[in-house]
Order: C-alpha cells, then sequence, then structure tokens
C-alpha cells in the first residue's frame, strides 16, 4: 500500500517550469515545420498535441495563425505559453510525412525532448529533395502540359517549356536570396510570359497570349487555395480568409508580371483565343504529365510521383467526359475531384508503399483544373479598365467579373469534392 500511495503522489507532482518549457518549444518547431510544408491548420494542432502529451503535458492549446503558431502547455496547476513566427508557406510532402511519422511516435511517449530536437535537426538536414535543375526542368514540362491543355498550337509547347523551366529557375533563385514572395512572383511571371511571347511569336505561333499564360501557371498557389476552403469549412476560419487573401495576392502580382511584359512587348491588344481540345486521350495524357511535374515540384518520392500522374490522368478523364455530357465547368470539376478523392483513398486498401501520400497525391492530381488562366483574365480585364477611354467597358467588366465568378466556383467545387469525400472515408492523419 505505501508504494501504490508513494507512486500516485509521484504522478501528481506538477512539472517545473524550465520542463513545460521545452515542450513548449519542440513542439511549435514541429508545428513550424509542418505549416512550412503546406499542411491545413487541423494537422498542425494534432501534431503539436501529440508531442506535447507525449512528452507529459496534461493540457495543451493551439493557436495555428498564419504568420505564427503559440501554444499553452500545462501540467496540474502549472502552464506556460510560448509562440514562433513562420515561414514561407511551401510544399514539401517527403518532410510532411517524416515529420508526421515522428509526431506519432513522440504521440506514444517514446522520446523524449532531446531526441525529438535532434530527430527534428536530423530532417530539416538530410530529407532528400529534387534537385533544383531537375525541379525546373519537371516545372517547364508541366507548364508546357497545361498549354495544350489550354490549346495552344503545338510551336508553342517548346517556347512555353523553356520559359516555365527559367522561371522556375529565376525563382528558386530569389527565394534563396530572400526576396519577398509576391514581389518574386511578379519578377517571375514577366521573365517567363516574356520569354514564351517572344518565343513563340519568333517560331510563328498563333497563340502568343496564351502561350503567356501557360508558362506562369506553376505560380499558381492551386495548394495554397484549396487548404483556404478547408481550413474555413473545419472551423479555422481566420487562417483560411489568411491564405486565401494570400492566394489573391499572389494572383495580383503574377498578373502584375505577365501584363508588364505584354506592355513592354506590344501585346495588349487581344489575340486570338485558343479552344482547349475535350478529345479524352488528349486530356487524360497532359493532365497526368501537369501532375507528374508539380509532384517533383512538391518533393513527392519517385513512386509517388507516378501515382500523381495516374490521379491527373483521372482528373482530366472524368472532367472531360462531363462537359461532353453537357455539365458545367464547376460541376464537371466537383465529380472529377470527387473521383480522385476516391481513388486516393482507395490506395489505402492495397499494399503499395505510397499509398499514404494521402490528400496532397489528391490535390497533385487535381492541380490541372485550377483555372489559373481564368483568374489571371479576370485580373488583366481589370487593369485594362483603368486606362482612360476604354472602349467598350460594360462589356470588359462583365467578361471580368464572369471570369472571376467561374474561378470562385470552380475552386470552390474542387475543395468540396475532395473535401466531402475525405470527411465520409475518414483516414487517419498521423499513422506509426
Amino acid at each position: 500500500m505505501p508504494e501504490t500511495l508513494d507512486h500516485e503522489a509521484a504522478d501528481t507532482v506538477p512539472m517545473r517550469h524550465r520542463d513545460l518549457e521545452q515542450i513548449a518549444l519542440v513542439a511549435l518547431r514541429a508545428g513550424r515545420l509542418l505549416m512550412e510544408c503546406g499542411v491545413k491548420a487541423q494537422v498542425v494542432r494534432e501534431g503539436v498535441d501529440r508531442i506535447s502529451r507525449g512528452l507529459g503535458a496534461t493540457q495543451v492549446h493551439v493557436r495555428v495563425g498564419f504568420a505564427s503558431l503559440a501554444i499553452t502547455v500545462g501540467h496540474g496547476a502549472q502552464t506556460i505559453t510560448r509562440m514562433t513566427v513562420v515561414g514561407p508557406h511551401g510544399v514539401n510532402l517527403r518532410l510532411n510525412h517524416a515529420l508526421r511519422r515522428l509526431c506519432a511516435r513522440a504521440g506514444r511517449g517514446d522520446l523524449t525532448v532531446d531526441a525529438i530536437g535532434a530527430d527534428l535537426d536530423r530532417l530539416e538536414r538530410e530529407t532528400p529533395r529534387h534537385p533544383w535543375p531537375l525541379v525546373c526542368l519537371a516545372v517547364g514540362v508541366a507548364c508546357a502540359a497545361f498549354g495544350r491543355l489550354l490549346g495552344v498550337d503545338w510551336i508553342a509547347v517548346a517556347p512555353v517549356l523553356a520559359a516555365g523551366a527559367l522561371g522556375q529557375a529565376v525563382r528558386h533563385h530569389l527565394a534563396r536570396r530572400g526576396l519577398n514572395a509576391f514581389v518574386t512572383t511578379a519578377v517571375v511571371a514577366f521573365v517567363a510570359s516574356a520569354l514564351a511571347a517572344t518565343a513563340a511569336r519568333a517560331l510563328g505561333s498563333g497563340m502568343t497570349e496564351t502561350a503567356m499564360i501557360a508558362a506562369v501557371l506553376m505560380l499558381v498557389p492551386g495548394v495554397h487555395a484549396l487548404n483556404a476552403q478547408t481550413d474555413i469549412m473545419e472551423g479555422q476560419p481566420t487562417l483560411g480568409s489568411a491564405r486565401a487573401v494570400s492566394v489573391l495576392m499572389t494572383l495580383v502580382f503574377l498578373t502584375v508580371g505577365v501584363w508588364t511584359a505584354q506592355a513592354t512587348l506590344g501585346l495588349l491588344e487581344p489575340g486570338p483565343v485558343a479552344v482547349p481540345p475535350r478529345v479524352l486521350w488528349h486530356q487524360a495524357l497532359f493532365g497526368a504529365v501537369a501532375s507528374a511535374g508539380f509532384g517533383v515540384l512538391f518533393n513527392f518520392g519517385w513512386g509517388a510521383v507516378a501515382w500523381a500522374a495516374a490521379a491527373g490522368a483521372i482528373a482530366l478523364s472524368v472532367r472531360t467526359l462531363g462537359l461532353e455530357a453537357g455539365w458545367s465547368l464547376e460541376a464537371a470539376s466537383f465529380v472529377a475531384a470527387a473521383a480522385v478523392a476516391v481513388s486516393v483513398q482507395a490506395l489505402d486498401t492495397v499494399p503499395v508503399g505510397v499509398r499514404r501520400a494521402g490528400a496532397a497525391l489528391a490535390v497533385a492530381g487535381c492541380i490541372p483544373m485550377i483555372p489559373g488562366s481564368l483568374a489571371a483574365q479576370g485580373i488583366m480585364s481589370l487593369l485594362e479598365l483603368t486606362a482612360p477611354d476604354v472602349a467598350g467597358a460594360d462589356a470588359l467588366l462583365l467578361s471580368a467579373v464572369n471570369d472571376a465568378l467561374r474561378v470562385v466556383f470552380t475552386i470552390g467545387a474542387i475543395g468540396a469534392g475532395l473535401t466531402i469525400v475525405t470527411a465520409l472515408w475518414r483516414r487517419p492523419d498521423f499513422r506509426p
């Protein structure tokens, strides 16, 4: 009996203030890395909670913001609150899932504070990334595939590929120098669209304007747009709204870069409108290529890149069939996103090594359906309205509003298709 009483008494002894501080700081560090990998708020919250409780905290309260994370941890009557700054939001699947595995281990109580800190150091330092020249090439190929999906002629495919690759190289080097992300977007959009237009026009392409748009579609923040919607739907309206504003600002600076290139090259007059082909094999093929290119950009492993290509083929095939059946773009995109989400969830039932790619794999498959070209065209139409003595201002405004609404509703439909399936077919975010 005395031994039992001594054991219970030991369990009720509160942790020291210094111990709680160490728990808070290491949990915040893991949460910050998860945020910078491009995950939704719920994953960050659960990861931080698992680490804190696995280290002995009995009370954990987490606030997930766009630019900061805050945590309050406690044990008994003792509590402590700490905050950390979140860096630029990117997408890194391999680091993302390595961090989730670490959180799962820590949640079982298998690790100490020092061990978790050492593992975080190792993951930041050693998690493999694709070489940046390969990423640039993959992005260029993805932009060329987008160009074919948008209807550019074959002559413009090579210029779009080269412009997209060069734009990603410029983006990589400006990011390493710490330049403001929005300014970087404008610079890259100008360089890539100007090169695509110049080369396409020199080769005799009749789709110069569409080539310019295709060359900058790697700048459209599709993952963050879908995360914004998911966060709002899962009860994080503040973070979701902040992400949505960031997406809008990125699109504005992207448009400024393209518009500046058009003005510099004397291409402000509208060119021929490309008509995207609806041949099923064509859409499936280039949807797969575009998704695979973004898989490399998002640091997928090679197995996951192959599955991302399959998801892109499914998305574009289903959407094309829906459009051919007379559905609206929004309805076809919703069904296509749901089909991709079901396919990805079904990977859990088969013994393949990349089945845990999860939501990121579904998002990569749906990215070719993000109407980035419509968004850019809508914003450029609004910019044209600021010129003095605009001819046909009413029609221009109507076109801009129509493009904006189609973008909002299409992204909303894609997000709803992914989120509804995920909610109905629940899968754990953290696994052993």
